[in-house]
């Protein structure tokens, strides 16, 4: 089975439309798969869902659902997420949000291949460190001994792990094989959000038969989705890192104002 795997769209329909035509064009019967977070920062929620919907993708839970559901607090959000997640409810139909409340903590792609947002027990953990990717495939050898695949998203960065070779993050297009001697972990990296590099959107490709992974980068009309987030009010950013130095406490302020006020606003 051919699987595309997509995680961290963050409602970028520009990023996302790039992303399918690169699938058409490099593997057009692969089964499309999102690892979680189709919402948060960007101003397309409903016609992302729109786009996995019509093309039948499997689709896990990401901590920004849970923020926009109400079942995750901001106390570990920054100051874009949480102005998104309080936009994003607002806009909402009935149909978008069943669609995320539907949506499972993991789920199996292809017979060994597992999908979640963090890991399987939060989809709020990172997994971008060697140490960090052994406790998440710790966690696939005991509730899916038979699993091969862990595919994960959350932290943005493209990565591929497997415990003869360690930790592999990807700065370009790259493909590997899959070992036959204990599970590997791919991270596809983000669609929509890139974390310091080009505003490009980014996912892979796994041929399960061929038992290879394929990583991919491709560019879009970021300037288009900046301006519909300057329209919608939301932060015009494509590209989101941490901040640095003084702007670290201005980011620790606006967040902490933007959680008062969303805590005291509707759901």
């Amino acid at each position: 089975m051919k699987l595309a795997l997509v995680s961290d769209l963050h409602a970028n329909l520009e990023a996302l439309d790039a992303v399918l035509a690169d699938i058409e064009l490099a593997s057009p019967d692969a089964r499309l798969v999102c690892a979680g977070d189709i919402v948060g920062y960007g101003p397309d929620p409903a016609a992302c869902i729109g786009r996995l919907k019509a093309r039948g993708a499997l689709c896990v839970m990401g901590n920004h659902e849970e923020m926009v559901l109400g079942r995750r607090d901001f106390s570990r959000c920054g100051y874009a997420g949480i102005v998104a997640a309080v936009w994003t409810r607002s806009r909402l139909s009935a149909s978008a949000r069943a669609f995320l409340e539907q949506l499972p903590p993991w789920a199996e792609a292809a017979p060994g291949v597992i999908v979640c947002h963090g890991n399987l027990a939060s989809a709020d953990a990172y997994v971008s460190t060697p140490e960090q990717a052994e406790q998440a495939l710790a966690q696939l050898r005991e509730l899916h001994p038979s699993a091969e695949v862990l595919v994960c998203g959350h932290t943005h960065q493209a990565a591929f792990f497997t415990q003869q070779r360690g930790l592999r993050l990807i700065g370009a297009a790259a493909d590997y094989q899959i070992s036959r001697q204990g599970a590997s972990l791919i991270n596809p990296g983000a669609v929509g959000q890139a974390r310091g590099a080009a505003p490009n959107a980014r996912y892979a490709l796994l041929d399960t038969e061929r038992r290879r992974v394929w990583f991919r980068e491709v560019p879009y009309d970021y300037l288009a989705t900046l301006r519909k987030l300057r329209a919608a009010k939301l932060v015009v950013q494509v590209v989101l890192d941490p901040p640095q130095g003084v702007w670290r406490r201005v980011e620790g302020y606006k967040a902490r104002w933007a959680r008062y006020w969303a805590e005291r606003g509707p759901s």
